[in-house]
């Protein structure tokens, strides 16, 4: 019988560990899901490059799903979204076991970004979505049935594994703009 691969395990257990809000441990689980589904999308670049790379492709269905709103290419001091996430989740937690202390995720629904990346914790939904989503993973799948609700629809997560298209048209409607993910867009 077939078996969850190391993807659908460590986004079933991020998915748990947010649920709880354990948000540390969430990102823990989270960051190998994304790495390893940015090499499979990039796989003759090195680590930090693919990761930044998937992020920025995604970013739009990231901020979407976890503010209600489209940002991308945002810059404050130099530093952009894939570069924070990068630098001070996945990097720091890799290498200090731990988020550097310039990210954070809080469960009021809070943006600020300056010197601080302060994010809602649905940032981190929005993350998991968008390697779920990701094309490369539509084999994936997990045990447990767990749904999400994106833009007041109900899905299994099953149903989303590789589902890009689906969810960029969920967002297109709830936006009401039909060509949000052409002319430039991803």
């Amino acid at each position: 019988m077939k078996k969850p691969t190391a993807i659908s395990r460590r986004i079933e257990s991020c998915i748990n560990y947010e649920n709880a809000q354990n948000h540390e441990s969430a990102l823990i689980n989270f960051f190998p899901a994304l790495d390893k589904t940015a090499k499979k999308r990039r796989h003759r670049e090195g680590v930090g490059s693919r990761i930044k790379k998937f992020i920025a492709d995604q970013e739009e269905i990231i901020t979407a799903v976890s503010t209600g709103n489209i940002f991308k290419d945002i810059q404050i001091n130099g530093i952009n979204f894939p570069e924070a996430i990068y630098k001070f989740g996945r990097t720091s937690i890799s290498h200090e076991g731990e988020l550097d202390d310039r990210l954070n995720f809080n469960d009021n629904g809070i943006l600020t970004i300056g010197d601080v990346w302060n994010l809602p914790s649905s940032y981190i939904t929005g993350l998991c979505v968008s390697v779920i989503v990701a094309p490369e993973n539509s084999n994936e799948f997990i045990e447990r049935p767990l749904e999400i609700t994106l833009f007041g629809k109900k899905f299994g997560i099953n149903k989303l594994w590789g589902a890009e298209d689906t969810v960029k048209q969920l967002i297109s409607d709830a936006f009401q703009q039909p060509d949000l993910f052409s002319n430039g867009h991803q």
